[in-house]
């Protein structure tokens, strides 16, 4: 497809009817792809979850100007842009995914610990960091007296209702983190890097941190795992679109790679992200395709095949027409689709399938030479 073709697909692409839409519904923020985002989804629930996961947010980068939902966050390597709640294994595997769409109603919650306790009401285990105005009630240490008596130190509260433990733990600052199975004990030992005195050094470590950082980070993997392909719209759900998009790659990788380790593929087989996206791509262009692809450029006044292109060497008498390989090893469900499979007529060669015998037939929609004789069928 040419480059002009699929950008002007882009700017024709809609996912709902702006001519039927009642007010009622134009009242949610995503409601141009609202459709779409609870199919996306849906795909996304469906997936078996692994044991330990992680919440967190996840940027879209944006930066236009036609967006009520556009957030700033300082800090992030792109502040401007999309905000989304996304729900991922330790492998980094997505599971659930939401667009932030700011405060309901201009109200917003002050937690009280009601995430942890709505969490164990169905029976999920919650540890996490907290911000201290979201701890009301809880007179626990301050900065400056944890790091008074050094690194390591921490102070703990419990809350006696639902048992649930909040830990204030300072290293090169003070961090709080809150949990329904987890707390301070066993205190552990690791080592940090002390600049005063230029050595390593054992720091307290409380039970609950260990925890935190053992489960938590599979956002990022994800969003560190996928390419980014930059796309410039004036239409903001476009982004959110081309995000999804992606990550829906990434997802299917992550898949693929833990299907070989069930069926205890070789990881020299396994494919890499690069090579497994450019076979997903390859799949679904041609995976039940009926049709060559059309050649370039005006029409050729000779007899060429569309498939073939002439590579000319050193004169125009020693011009050669040699066939187009669309792809070195297309994907098996290509091969196997069972549609428009026909052979065709081209330069002797030897075949795919036996190795050993030559042959000048070639198959129309792979581009590979089999036998096709009275002898060896191997087409």
């Amino acid at each position: 497809m040419p480059r002009n073709r699929f950008q002007f697909l882009l700017t024709s692409l809609h996912f709902v009817n702006n001519m039927t839409v009642s007010e009622t519904e134009k009242k949610d923020k995503l409601w141009k792809l609202r459709l779409w985002l609870d199919s996306f989804r849906e795909k996304y629930l469906q997936v078996a979850p692994e044991e330990h996961n992680s919440v967190d947010e996840m940027m879209i980068p944006f930066k236009g100007k036609f967006s009520s939902i556009k957030q700033y966050m300082r800090g992030k390597p792109n502040p401007w842009g999309l905000k989304m709640w996304v729900r991922t294994g330790i492998s980094g595997m997505m599971y659930d995914v939401d667009v932030y769409q700011g405060s309901v109603d201009g109200i917003r919650a002050k937690s009280e610990l009601r995430l942890s306790v709505k969490l164990l009401d169905r029976g999920i285990h919650y540890v996490g960091t907290a911000r201290q105005v979201r701890l009301l009630n809880c007179n626990i240490e301050d900065e400056k007296s944890l790091k008074k008596k050094g690194r390591g130190s921490y102070d703990v509260r419990v809350e006696r209702n639902q048992n649930i433990c909040a830990v204030k733990w300072y290293d090169s600052r003070a961090d709080t983190f809150v949990s329904s199975f987890a707390g301070p004990e066993p205190v552990q030992k690791i080592k940090r890097w002390d600049k005063a005195n230029r050595t390593y050094i054992e720091v307290e470590r409380p039970y609950i941190v260990g925890a935190y950082n053992k489960y938590m980070g599979g956002v990022g993997l994800l969003d560190s795992a996928k390419y980014k392909f930059p796309i410039k719209s004036r239409r903001w759900y476009m982004y959110i679109f081309w995000h999804a998009i992606i990550l829906a790659v990434v997802n299917a990788w992550l898949l693929y790679k833990r299907d070989c380790e069930a069926l205890k593929v070789s990881s020299k087989v396994t494919m890499n992200k690069r090579p497994f996206q450019a076979q997903l791509a390859s799949s679904l262009i041609l995976v039940n395709a009926t049709l060559e692809t059309p050649k370039r450029g005006r029409p050729s006044s000779g007899k060429g095949s569309p498939a073939t292109q002439t590579v000319t060497s050193g004169s125009p008498l020693n011009a050669q027409k040699r066939p187009f390989k669309r792809c070195a090893h297309l994907p098996l469900d290509v091969h196997k689709d069972l549609v428009a499979h026909f052979p065709r007529k081209t330069g002797r060669g030897r075949c795919r399938h036996c190795n050993t015998g030559y042959t000048n037939t070639q198959c129309r929609k792979c581009y590979v030479r089999l036998c096709f004789t009275d002898d060896r069928d191997c087409f």
